[in-house]
């Protein structure tokens, strides 16, 4: 069980207030450095006790790959390793991709399908415009990144 004074201590008011609360969706806007992910995680440790909701049932996602891994550690710390390991923590991308990942035939996708980040992306054009000798005065490789099938253009060899 968490220690609600402990809460108390860890905690300012509006913060304790938004860890306790359990009913409903909660969005916590705040600035950089002022406890969000403790909030956030301390308000999973909670209803994980208090509502003994089941882990796989709960979604936490974050824009950052450090405060997921933040909150992940911070909740095997407080509930246990079983409980926490069935939590959904993530970023906005990784949850995207996981989904994709799990519902890959919905999205008309293969099940070993890619993601390509921008690097990603900008090697392979170059080596294509490279082996079809595409000349990038004529079609620069950003401009070809952002055609879409369909889209009027046209290219020509060196």
């Amino acid at each position: 069980m968490i220690d609600r004074d402990a809460l108390a201590r860890e905690l300012n008011p509006p913060q304790l207030e938004a860890a306790l609360r359990t009913d409903g969706p909660l969005l916590v806007f705040a600035g950089a450095g002022s406890g969000k992910t403790r909030v956030i995680t301390f308000r999973i440790a909670h209803i994980l006790d208090e509502k003994n909701i089941p882990p796989w049932r709960i979604l936490a996602v974050t824009f950052t790959n450090k405060a997921a891994q933040e909150m992940r550690e911070r909740l095997h710390r407080i509930v246990g390793h079983d409980r926490a390991r069935g939590l959904w923590i993530s970023t906005f991308h990784a949850l995207g991709a996981r989904l994709l990942r799990r519902f890959h035939e919905r999205a008309g996708l293969r099940q070993d399908f890619a993601i390509y980040d921008d690097g990603d992306q900008r090697s392979v054009m170059n080596r294509v415009f490279d082996e079809l000798k595409i000349d990038e005065k004529f079609l620069p490789v950003r401009g070809a990144r952002g055609h879409r099938p369909g889209q009027a253009g046209e290219c020509r060899a060196r």
